[in-house]
């Protein structure tokens, strides 16, 4: 057997390996019920912990918007899964013999897919933590999210943080 092969057998192994935990996970879950777990002393969700803070979110907001959460995380992290099973695909297909153009250009439309559904996920998020949201705590949400992503340091149309173009256009 050469080497090639030998590596190949190996990532599929590996492959096999990830997919049947990622099955198994899935199992687990929907075994677990479907009903959003009761949050006493649960770190379930950390980063609704952290917006419970920066916010100052009362115990019924959090309570909501944990609520409201659960089923986008669990879709989220489903789409992670399914991202990460992509790239092993493309992975394996690029190590192939013979990769063929046409599946990579698929998995790759696929990939980007799924990265758009990670993307809208986390506009539900933060549209749920929004709705729970008083004046002033939309403000620091509004805040949280430009330190987190940066914005005040990068141009708005191209997201580089030095950009050419950038005076001309807030103009």
């Amino acid at each position: 057997m050469s080497k090639k092969q030998r590596i190949v057998n190996w990532l599929n192994i590996f492959l096999l390996v990830i997919n049947l935990s990622a099955f198994g996970t899935l199992l687990l879950m929907n075994n677990q019920g479907g009903g959003v777990p009761v949050s006493d002393d649960s770190d379930y969700f950390k980063s609704d912990e952290f917006l419970k803070e920066a916010l100052h979110l009362t115990d019924e907001q959090y309570e909501k918007v944990t609520s409201l959460d659960y089923r986008i995380f669990r879709v989220y992290q489903s789409i992670l899964d399914m991202q990460c099973e992509y790239n092993f695909k493309l992975m394996n297909e690029l190590s192939s013999e013979n990769p063929n153009k046409q599946l990579m250009d698929s998995i790759a439309r696929q990939i980007g897919n799924l990265h758009m559904g990670i993307k809208r996920q986390t506009i539900r998020h933060f549209m749920n933590v929004r709705s729970i949201c008083t004046e002033d705590q939309t403000v620091l949400l509004n805040d949280l999210i430009k330190e987190m992503m940066k914005l005040e340091d990068q141009c708005k149309y191209c997201n580089k943080e030095y950009c050419a173009r950038r005076e001309e256009l807030s103009k």
